[in-house]
């Protein structure tokens, strides 16, 4: 069977990428300070080259002095490096994945970002907890970094005061503390931007859905103009031609055998007033709409979720009840893939059997895992039914397909 498949990618940077390579750049730039810096001269004094300045002296007893400093540098370049590749993979892993392993990997990124001890990083993370998480749970997790961040800065003041038998800088851990408040800045930031994305998605989906319409609309209006042309070749034409037949008809019995012009004329003329009522019955009965047009438009126009688009000729042109409904329900399940589902991939599928017309919607998100019918799906079933079609929800893993039949029969009617 023949099928028109059509394939819709949005040509698009995914945003983990986006965030991924952010991320990356910030921790190659503060592995490019500390290999700057170079041994000897590398500030030690943060959680990492503690613990590197705790190990390495006892592994290197007995040799000198410069190759005990270059062991101690080499060690702490590798414990940054370690610690910034583990932040860099839980930022991708984090910004792809679900609920419980998104969870898991913010709380890598902030162990990370605690030992890491750089504002750089945490300014990173802050970003990412407005946007990947609710308003109260980026909240709390911005406290905690927060929190974790102070507590690290006590301790380090501490033991600085400890080595040197000075009085702690208490003025110094103030500042810090201050510094630290940029965090709060940034979480705002990434929460405007991530409001700003959700506006313009959701215009960008109300556009789609306009122009979706507007193709739909233009169908149906161009159906009604050819069923007012329909009936105005019935109403004059068609009543002119048979009163021209009815005369000729009248024409040719008067005048006999003698008027052979006149019988052809007739003949003529019926096959005339034949072919404008089979016109007119053609037109009337194929009153179908074409809703590929308007899937197209439909599915180009999701701002953020790609979609392949899948038509069957056969089940893209369907009377105007059945086209309406079939539009709007799978309007409403694109809808719902696209607000509720956190899908990275949409399927749409129009096809045709010889019994029935068949529509799927089909996501990867989380809409199976957890799935509450509302007014919406209610309401497609009511619209399918009306015609005697059907609405069937197939949970997967990951994902749901929607599922929407219309007999032909129904169809018809």
């Amino acid at each position: 069977m023949y099928r028109l498949v059509t394939d819709l990618r949005v040509r698009r940077m995914p945003p983990w990428i986006i965030a991924t390579a952010i991320a990356a750049l910030f921790a190659l730039l503060h592995i490019a300070a500390i290999l700057a810096a170079g041994p000897g001269q590398t500030p030690l004094h943060n959680p990492i080259g503690l613990a590197t300045i705790t190990v390495v002296p006892p592994l290197t007893i007995g040799s000198p002095e410069p190759a005990r400093i270059q062991a101690v540098f080499q060690t702490y370049t590798l414990g940054k490096l370690l610690a910034v590749l583990a932040m860099t993979a839980a930022v991708a892993v984090a910004c792809r994945a679900r609920a419980r392993r998104r969870t898991m990997a913010l709380a890598l990124q902030l162990a990370c970002v605690t030992v890491l001890d750089a504002l750089p990083l945490h300014v990173v993370l802050a970003v990412q907890l407005a946007m990947l998480l609710p308003w109260r749970a980026g909240l709390a997790w911005l406290a905690a970094q927060y929190l974790l961040g102070v507590l690290v800065d006590t301790a380090l003041v501490l033991d600085l005061a400890g080595r040197e038998h000075t009085p702690p800088q208490w003025a110094l851990l103030a500042y810090l503390s201050a510094e630290r408040t940029v965090l709060a800045a940034a979480f705002l930031i990434g929460r405007l931007v991530q409001r700003e994305h959700r506006l313009r998605a959701t215009l960008a989906h109300a556009h789609a859905q306009v122009l979706a319409t507007q193709a739909l609309l233009g169908e149906t209006v161009r159906g009604a103009e050819r069923l007012r042309i329909a009936r105005d070749l019935h109403d004059s034409i068609g009543h002119h031609l048979t009163a021209l037949n009815l005369h000729l008809d009248l024409a040719t019995r008067q005048a006999g055998t003698g008027a052979p012009a006149l019988a052809t004329a007739r003949a003529v003329s019926a096959d005339l007033l034949a072919q404008v009522r089979s016109v007119v019955s053609h037109t009337r009965h194929d009153q179908s709409i074409d809703l590929a047009e308007a899937l197209r438009a439909l599915c180009a126009g999701l701002p953020t979720l790609p979609a392949s688009l899948h038509i069957e000729p056969a089940a893209a042109r369907q009377p105007a009840p059945v086209a309406h409904a079939l539009y709007c329900c799978m309007q409403e399940a694109i809808t719902n893939a696209l607000r509720h589902a956190c899908a990275s991939r949409l399927t749409v599928e129009l096809l045709h059997d010889d019994s029935r017309t068949l529509a799927r919607i089909t996501d990867d998100g989380q809409g199976g895992s957890a799935l509450v019918e509302g007014n919406g799906l209610r309401g497609m079933r009511e619209r399918l039914a009306e015609l005697g079609g059907a609405l069937q929800l197939e949970a997967r893993s990951p994902g749901l397909a929607v599922v929407m039949t219309v007999p032909h029969r129904g169809s018809a009617a």
